[in-house]
């Protein structure tokens, strides 16, 4: 899943502030159980924890472009990374780890903000420009990751999580009321909106750039969903999409599985990760006592047992959904009234014994990264 937070301001940092990172890094650690990195300079202190995906070994961030004059934290991940790679090696671009997130810094070196036209994939990244005193922070397009910001006094904090933004004590936990409304009426809180007062999201599909000379804060969206291009027949492009994603969401350096539900996104895209996926992919799937219309586990089987996978059955129980209710609502942070929270998070701890850190699922066809690419 992995997190990234941070700070800048127009005044030089003291220790105190750098200290307050730390802690917005701390409230991230379930995210990143598997390490963490940090960076500070003058203006800026950037934190980050890590899910290794991929390249496990060497991929920990922050990451520096070959002069160090970049610095990089980022959430999520690269689809196109090998072929981006590729074509930046041609340019005399030099990797020094085999991350995907490592092509955003060579590209911005390409392209500057334009690099995120480029991108295939989900993410929320951090990029330092040191020469330029600027900090770019970006949303993928459909906003699969979050980001949270801060403003005030000459200073911008930002955070995967609103728990890493109370966590700094800068922002005050303060109610607002125009979202707790909304929130009643969609059963989730419309961006730019936020729970707290003054803090908003980063929409889907937009960018923010921070310069500390002269101070600016400026935000521009780089992509909308109505302006995507429509060319040729639906349904040949969309397979044609599918057969491309299903071959670059398999990428890993750790086990991938499928969350499987028996519907038709799901069964989809098993169908055609597995002729892709270079091992063995697990299956798992989630049903409810008495076996009400509701539980697919009978076709998620059959699926699973037609392809080959092996598969997990997680028997959803009423009452340790009950007791679980207030630490769900706690993971899931920026409040959803998801009748589904519970089964998602069954299925990923089944999925973790099985010492399967990644699974794809069916949401509309997409995926989601991290325990979920998600």
């Amino acid at each position: 899943m992995c997190g990234i937070a941070g700070l800048i301001s127009n005044r030089l940092l003291d220790p105190a502030q750098i200290a307050r990172v730390s802690r917005m890094s701390q409230s991230l650690a379930h995210r990143g159980p598997d390490g963490n990195g940090d960076f500070h300079s003058e203006y800026v202190a950037l934190a980050m924890r890590r899910l290794s995906i991929i390249d496990v070994k060497t991929g920990w961030q922050p990451l520096y472009n070959e002069d160090r004059s970049l610095v990089l934290i980022a959430n999520g991940e690269i689809y196109n990374y090998i072929e981006l790679r590729d074509q930046l090696r041609t340019s005399g671009h030099t990797f020094a780890t085999g991350s995907d997130c490592e092509v955003i810094l060579h590209l911005y070196e390409e392209y500057g903000d334009e690099c995120v036209h480029r991108l295939r994939g989900m993410f929320a990244f951090a990029l330092w420009d040191g020469r330029n005193r600027r900090l770019l922070l970006v949303r993928d397009r459909m906003g699969e990751k979050p980001l949270y910001l801060w403003e005030e006094n000459g200073s911008v904090l930002f955070a995967s999580e609103l728990k890493a933004l109370l966590g700094s004590g800068l922002v005050p936990f303060d109610l607002e009321p125009e979202a707790i409304d909304l929130y009643f009426h969609y059963q989730y809180v419309p961006e730019p909106l936020t729970p707290i007062r003054g803090v908003r999201k980063l929409p889907a599909g937009h960018l923010l750039a921070v310069t500390v000379d002269p101070w600016s804060v400026e935000e521009r969206c780089y992509w909308r969903f109505e302006d995507a291009p429509i060319d040729g027949d639906p349904a040949e492009c969309i397979r044609a999409e599918l057969e491309t994603v299903s071959k670059l969401v398999v990428r890993s350096d750790v086990p991938v599985g499928i969350a499987l539900s028996g519907g038709l996104d799901s069964s989809v895209l098993a169908v055609l990760t597995a002729r892709r996926y270079p091992g063995v992919m697990h299956a798992f799937t989630v049903g409810y006592p008495g076996h009400p219309r509701t539980d697919e586990r009978e076709d998620a089987r059959a699926l699973a047992q037609w392809l080959n996978m092996p598969f997990h059955e997680v028997k959803v129980d009423s009452g340790r959904m009950v007791r679980f209710f207030p630490e769900l609502v706690f993971w899931q942070d920026d409040p959803i009234a998801d009748i589904s929270g519970y089964g998602y998070f069954a299925v990923s701890e089944a999925a973790r014994a099985q010492n399967v850190p990644v699974i794809l699922q069916g949401q509309g066809a997409t995926n989601c990264s991290g325990v979920i690419r998600g």
